[in-house]
């Protein structure tokens, strides 16, 4: 069990390294407004659910092992194709 929280949080360090490196990254590509908006507003939507479990609002379920990284896989394909 100990070894599965490390191991959650390790990814969600590394997931939310990385969602705000490629927020950055985006936010300096010569990009319409809009596009800019969405992009940041879906990252910032994405940061929420790491940021929820350590700060105890909601646990961990099964549905999260299986929902986020599906949700981080479309958004990295989504800001790869700018």
């Amino acid at each position: 069990m100990i070894a599965l929280r490390l191991l959650l949080v390790v990814f969600n360090v590394a997931v939310v390294t990385f969602l705000i490196y490629r927020m950055l990254a985006v936010a300096k590509v010569p990009l319409a407004k809009s596009k800019k908006v969405i992009i940041i507003t879906g990252g910032v939507m994405l940061l929420l659910a790491p940021f929820g479990m350590f700060f105890g609002i909601f646990a961990p379920s099964p549905q999260y092992f299986l929902v986020y990284p599906v949700a981080i896989s479309l958004f990295l394909y989504l800001t790869k194709q700018l």
